[in-house]
């Protein structure tokens, strides 16, 4: 996922031990040396072939390891973010738009209504 720290390790059965190194295919300085090799902050570029190189006076021998690293964390942040802040939009807009519909509030029986209020409803009915 990206953003995760990947970590990829080497092993081997070697007299005398080893030395590890690692590559990227297409690429050709070394990413790393050691049997570990580890990258912090994985982005979609990272993704390709890895190979590590066992190495000592009696030989070498090389294992290769395919990375994946799929977008995710930062984007889905962002979608959630753009989702609520468009729903906010949406309800806003339809209270507002519900509330500008909304008949006008009739009086009480107890507020008094003028006259010419009275005789204007009366010639409508």
């Amino acid at each position: 996922m990206e953003g995760s720290s990947v970590t990829l390790s080497c092993s081997s059965d070697a007299n005398p031990e080893a030395n590890y190194t690692w590559y990227k295919e297409n690429e050709d300085s070394p990413k790393a040396s050691g049997h570990i090799f580890t990258i912090t902050d994985s982005r979609p570029e990272h993704s390709g072939n890895y190979s590590c190189e066992a190495q000592n006076t009696r030989g070498r021998h090389n294992s290769t390891v395919h990375l994946t690293v799929v977008a995710g964390a930062g984007t889905s942040a962002a979608a959630g973010v753009t989702a609520v802040v468009l729903l906010s939009l949406i309800f806003l807009s339809v209270f507002l738009w519900t509330r500008r519909k909304l008949p006008p509030e009739k009086k009480s029986p107890d507020e008094k209504v003028d006259d010419r209020e009275q005789v204007k409803t009366f010639i409508l009915i």
